[in-house]
């Protein structure tokens, strides 16, 4: 591994441990010790100047590449390698740089433009990407390719996604690895013996461990989005590419976000935490449902909670970690009161006997609490689960099982079939796997004739 790797090796090793320690914060709803600052401070900092070494080292080479470039085209012509090199800076595709699209330049790029090809491959070789290009991008002038999006067209896409997929946020992350068409992890099904010896030199307990393998295909989940010439050719060049990602991040978002939730495993698809064999179900049965019955537990919201929660503690050993519902059921718990009629859930601070706290009025994302543990809303949680479909359902989870991955997003523009309409394809893909049964008991799903749809 070269030095370069080892660079580009140690920042994704901080991303990931800085992205874990926010995590770990935002499910405990704690602020970090100071011992915990200190160590994050520490790593951030080491993550920046990792960071601008490698700018640095991006930089050089593009410099060399240009010196290169020019000394071939003085010996041999000035058409020697004319599409080998590109000489602009590496922030071709900067937020701030209105002259260059990077949809635009991929929609030229295919129809021979010399110059946008230039920019791309510059773009990639900057963004760390040379084995991506030498793999799957013709630099040619005539040919199109793959070409990995600007830094800050992926950052920009993860920021925006993140609304619209609040339960696949929640989950613990990787990268998807690239070749491969299935994730297959092993699973202990049968663990160790162990006893006490009844005797001096007596045999020990032996007991063999078993294994077993859980699995998951990959999925792609794309988004599209047909864009007239017009809007391209008047519109400041990098200006529209936030228009173009929001709308495609939006989509991609909200549909990953609902194979996470209820994916059915077949026909390509992801297998959801409603999918999830040998999980707890919950079966929340009443006519009268009420957030708290202080009379008949069977018709208390609160009580299925704590038992939800109870039971990932008793199988998997561990605690839960998440509430997860929808925006219609979290208001119904919002409204209820008690009999002298004050509010069961407080907004977030000193309060009487409360069941939750109220952090923020929102339609999605992070809400506030209930019995101990974090609420989250989420809008892509089907409120048709029963044959009269009017019912929701309510996830408790212990999310540091479950595991996503996810492949860099894919960005790219084609006119084919659209010319007569003097329109342009923009298009988005992401290849994602997921593992929500590595521990079966760590998934709760609460449903039943007493989560019929409420009226607010």
């Amino acid at each position: 591994m070269s030095f370069v790797d080892d660079l580009r090796a140690r920042k994704r090793a901080l991303k990931s441990e800085l992205d874990a320690d926010l995590r770990r914060s935002e499910l405990s709803g704690k602020a970090m010790t100071a011992t915990e600052r200190r160590s994050w401070d520490s790593r951030m900092e080491e993550l920046t100047g990792v960071s601008e070494r490698l700018d640095e080292l991006a930089e050089q080479e593009a410099r060399d590449n240009a010196g290169n470039a020019h000394r071939a085209m003085m010996a041999g012509g000035p058409n020697v390698n004319a599409g080998l090199a590109y000489t602009q800076s590496r922030d071709v595709y900067a937020p701030d740089n209105f002259r260059n699209s990077f949809f635009v330049d991929q929609w030229a790029a295919q129809r021979g433009d010399g110059e946008a090809q230039q920019r791309l491959s510059s773009n990639n070789a900057s963004r760390g990407m040379e084995s991506r290009a030498g793999d799957l991008v013709s630099v040619t002038a005539t040919q199109g390719g793959v070409f990995a999006p600007p830094s800050w067209l992926v950052q920009e896409y993860v920021a925006l996604a993140r609304p619209g997929r609040v339960t696949a946020d929640l989950m613990t992350k990787e990268v998807l690895p690239k070749g491969i068409s299935s994730i297959n992890l092993p699973k202990v099904s049968g663990g160790s013996g162990a006893g006490v010896q009844a005797t001096q030199n007596s045999a020990l307990t032996d007991t063999a461990l078993t294994s077993t393998s859980v699995s998951s295909g990959i999925t792609l989940i794309g988004g599209k989005q047909i864009i007239s010439r017009q809007l391209l050719d008047q519109s400041p060049g990098g200006m529209f590419d936030r228009v173009i990602l929001q709308d495609l991040a939006a989509e991609a978002a909200k549909q990953l976000d609902i194979q996470v939730i209820s994916g059915s495993g077949s026909s390509g698809q992801l297998r959801g935490i409603a999918s999830v064999a040998g999980g707890t179900t919950i079966t929340y049965t009443t006519a009268t449902p009420k957030v708290i019955d202080g009379t008949t537990n069977a018709n208390s919201f609160f009580s299925q909670i704590v038992k939800a929660a109870a039971t990932i503690a008793t199988n998997r050993f561990r605690p839960a970690q998440v509430i997860v519902m929808t925006p219609n059921r979290w208001a119904w718990v919002l409204e209820a009161v008690d009999s002298q009629g004050r509010p069961l859930v407080t907004p977030n601070g000193p309060q009487y006997n409360g069941i939750g706290t109220q952090d923020n009025v929102l339609g999605e994302g992070a809400a506030g609490t209930l019995a101990g543990l974090p609420v989250y809303i989420d809008a892509n949680i089907p409120q048709t689960w029963n044959s009269s479909t009017n019912q929701d359902g309510v996830f408790v989870l212990r999310t540091d099982d479950m595991l996503l991955l996810e492949s860099e997003p894919e960005f790219q523009t084609f006119d084919a079939t659209y010319a007569d309409n003097f329109s342009i394809l923009a298009r988005s893909v992401q290849y994602a796997a997921f593992l929500p049964d590595r521990y079966a008991a760590s998934v709760g799903v609460i449903q039943g004739t007493g989560l019929v749809a409420v009226s607010l």
